[in-house]
């Protein structure tokens, strides 16, 4: 079929398209609404169901009762004619389908339809009656027939039994009346619903467009702009909450860089910063094979016992004075860095591995000789250090990291407060360790 062009209907095409958060709320409260109300009118109907059957044996019971009272003196007089005009009188009741009276072995005394005078009923249910004990009695409760009978008595014996049937097929035609009359307003609320969200919606989107694009241009970088046109709503407020967050992104972006490189504990840079460092190194190396340069990966020895001992500041004390020593050892051309917990790492930039191993060891002795002094303790440290060559056909700065690391493992395992080289030093020297 083709499609139509009226302008509604390029609107809603429009809509469902681009607007797709718009949509989903619009459709999304319209059927929740639309939920809500078959919920609410199926409650009704089915209440309506079972109050209008409760109703009908109600009104049963009522009849059937009531001609068990006044048939009463009729039976005991054996005055059929009398006991026929109670009945016929019961009968012209509304939505009533038959009324009689039954002695006690299943003979028609009285019935509405004449045709039935002097014959017995012998039915399953007259004859279930006929053995029932003197009280009203339901025969049958469905939605098409309520029949009742009650016993008419003189003191406690039971001289007959009054039974009245009514008719329920009338609930049907009133029940389906209300679906009808529900399921319109059904109809009329949800169109209601969705008229109510459609522009809510629109209006919300068209807030979020302007939220959105915002947030794109400065995700992509831009800076100096604010939002405008921002009324004081809900969405007009969020504009002002990011206008006021785009100013303080401007005024500490750079002091946010720092911190995103930097070890908040030591002041040296972080592990991601030091990754950048060697690799930049790296792709030094590579352009300029006959360079060197050296990576050192340092471990406090014992420091979990100094944790354990003094308590975690006392260790933070510890770390800062070693990375203070570090500092005050190294070149400015030369890379400290923290990598986690009590591991760090140097890199050496232009420095073989002969000259790496002297100055590893003047800085672990450096470290060794000059304990961390509190105002009320002294705490003694000493430090591992593995040493690894950083090579040009490294892929990545990693691999030299690794190595380094283990020539720092073979140091602990040798004793601790030691330098070890790892083999990938080759001929660039041999290990020259001290112990302490």
């Amino acid at each position: 079929m083709k499609p139509s062009t009226s302008p509604l209907w390029r609107t809603l095409r429009e809509r469902w398209y681009n607007t797709s958060f718009g949509r989903r709320l619009t459709w999304g409260v319209t059927s929740l609404h639309l939920l809500l109300m078959v919920l609410v009118a199926t409650d009704l109907v089915w209440r309506q169901h079972f109050f209008l059957h409760d109703q009908g044996l109600q009104h049963a019971n009522s009849l059937a009762q009531t001609l068990a009272v006044s048939s009463a003196s009729w039976v005991m007089a054996h005055d059929v004619a009398g006991l026929q005009e109670v009945v016929e009188s019961v009968a012209s009741n509304p939505q009533v389908r038959y009324v009689m009276v039954l002695t006690t072995n299943g003979q028609v005394l009285a019935h509405n339809n004449r045709q039935w005078l002097g014959s017995y009923a012998n039915d399953a249910i007259s004859t279930r009656l006929l053995t029932a004990p003197a009280a009203t009695q339901t025969l049958i409760h469905s939605s098409d027939l309520d029949d009742v009978a009650a016993p008419i008595m003189t003191g406690t014996q039971v001289l007959a039994w009054a039974r009245v049937g009514i008719d329920q097929r009338h609930i049907h035609t009133n029940l389906l009346a209300l679906v009808l009359r529900s399921l319109g307003y059904v109809i009329l609320g949800t169109l209601l619903a969705y008229l109510l969200a459609r522009v809510t919606s629109n209006w919300l989107v068209r807030g979020l467009q302007r939220l959105a694009s915002g947030f794109e241009r400065a995700g992509s970088g831009e800076r100096g702009f604010r939002l405008e046109q921002l009324h004081n709503d809900e969405v007009g407020r969020l504009g002002q909450r990011f206008n006021a967050l785009l100013h303080d992104l401007e005024a500490n972006e750079s002091q946010l860089r720092a911190m995103a490189t930097t070890d908040f504990l030591t002041g040296l840079p972080n592990r991601r910063s030091f990754m950048e460092g060697m690799q930049h190194e790296l792709a030094r190396l590579q352009r300029s094979p006959g360079q060197d340069a050296t990576v050192m990966m340092l471990d406090l020895d014992h420091f979990k016992c100094v944790n354990d001992t003094y308590g975690h500041a006392t260790g933070d004390a510890v770390l800062r004075h070693v990375a203070q020593l570090m500092q005050d050892n190294t070149r400015k051309t030369d890379l400290c860095g923290r990598l986690g917990g009590e591991e760090f790492a140097i890199l050496l930039p232009q420095t073989d591995v002969q000259s790496a191993q002297v100055f590893a060891e003047r800085l672990r002795a450096a470290i060794a000789c000059t304990p961390t002094q509190l105002p009320d303790q002294t705490i003694p440290i000493t430090i591992s250090i593995g040493l690894s060559p950083l090579l040009p056909g490294d892929a990545l700065p990693d691999h030299a990291l690794a190595r380094a690391d283990q020539a720092l493992y073979l140091a602990k395992e040798l004793g601790r407060n030691r330098v070890e080289l790892h083999a990938a030093a080759g001929e660039c020297g041999t290990s020259k360790n001290q112990k302490t």
